[in-house]
């Protein structure tokens, strides 16, 4: 693990990465914008650098100005969160130029990513059932599918050993054969690190992404490693740590602001709780008292919970989100909620 990390983007999986390099005993550099002064992932890294103004452009996304916080603090290592950043073999090309370690893709792979057409991100929307989410290491991806609500809004997100036939879409493979399928894709890529594929509803690859995406700790749930650090590991060349043995299944999903205040405003997040002492990944991107700005993607927060099968990890997930409380700000909460209690009614009587 290199000594110093500076982890590029903001939000709950930018936390959520920071705190991943800090257990592995490295010191971690964040980087923020004009708006995001006092931010969770400020807040909790080690140390921040202020990129520039508050849009996007002039800030996270300036890989001049990402490149240059790393060296004036003494960073020897970025990892990129967002798609954006982690897809761009640009910023990946300067990285190394600078003599940093890039934790993502190589260039030559995400440029042939595009050549296939399918783009460096993959939307939210769109009417791809799940991903391929994993670590790609130029045999294989060491991963696991990730399925999802197909509805507008709120999307809720599993992945379980048994594929209950419930939950089942018609002409969509078998798991274990989109999983195969798909490695061989990303092998042909010459990928190496952290990727997420998303697929057709037959099976077929779609979209590539690289970064920390918000379904990552879904996979982690059940393999019973932290792929962060996994990915860490393999773009230093060395062996990634050993997991421990993970849970059967494991249900999760975002929970987002539905309206976010117009340029030049902000809105005061005056609540933002959620579960305490249970078995959970709960990972807040923001606080009580922080600003919602109209410049960034209004994920709140990240929710994923364990269970010994689907049908326990879907309840699992309605108790934790039932302690999920937002005030002020208006949010996709009980959409969330709402999709998960279809799952779990679909899951108990057995009908698709």
């Amino acid at each position: 693990m290199p000594e110093v990390i500076l982890v590029a983007g903001r939000g709950p999986m930018a936390s959520r990465a920071i705190r991943s390099c800090q257990e592995a005993g490295a010191k971690v550099v964040a980087v923020y914008s004009e708006a995001d002064a006092n931010a969770q992932h400020v807040r909790l890294a080690d140390e921040s650098v202020l990129l520039g103004a508050a849009e996007p452009e002039t800030s996270y996304l300036d890989i001049a100005a990402v490149v240059e916080a790393a060296q004036v603090s003494g960073a020897q290592a970025v990892l990129p969160v967002h798609t954006i950043l982690a897809g761009s073999s640009e910023f990946a090309r300067a990285t190394s130029r600078a003599g940093l370690l890039w934790i993502g893709a190589e260039p030559d792979a995400l440029e042939a990513a595009r050549q296939y057409g399918w783009g460096a991100e993959v939307s939210d929307g769109g009417e791809s059932p799940g991903w391929v989410i994993g670590l790609a290491d130029g045999f294989r991806i060491d991963g696991l599918v990730v399925r999802r609500t197909r509805a507008g809004g709120a999307s809720l997100c599993w992945t379980s050993a048994e594929e209950p036939d419930a939950l089942a879409i018609n002409g969509l493979p078998p798991s274990a054969e989109i999983l195969a399928a798909l490695s061989e894709v990303v092998v042909e890529l010459g990928w190496r690190g952290l990727v997420s594929v998303a697929f057709s509803p037959n099976g077929a690859p779609v979209g590539v992404r690289g970064g920390v995406c918000t379904e990552l700790g879904l996979v982690e749930l059940r393999a019973g490693r932290d792929l962060v650090q996994a990915a860490t590991a393999l773009a230093e060349h060395v062996s990634p740590p050993a997991g421990s043995s993970g849970a059967p299944a494991a249900v999760g999903g975002t929970v987002r602001a539905t309206a976010v205040p117009g340029e030049g405003k902000g809105v005061s997040i005056t609540q933002l709780t959620g579960p305490v002492g249970l078995d959970v990944q709960w990972e807040p991107g923001y606080a009580a008292g922080d600003q919602l700005s109209p410049w960034y993607d209004p994920v709140l927060a990240v929710l994923g919970v364990p269970g010994g099968d689907l049908s326990v990890a879907v309840n699992a997930f309605l108790h934790a989100a039932s302690t999920v409380s937002v005030a002020d700000v208006p949010n996709d909460l009980d959409q969330l909620r709402a999709r998960a209690d279809d799952v779990a009614g679909r899951l108990q009587d057995g009908s698709p």
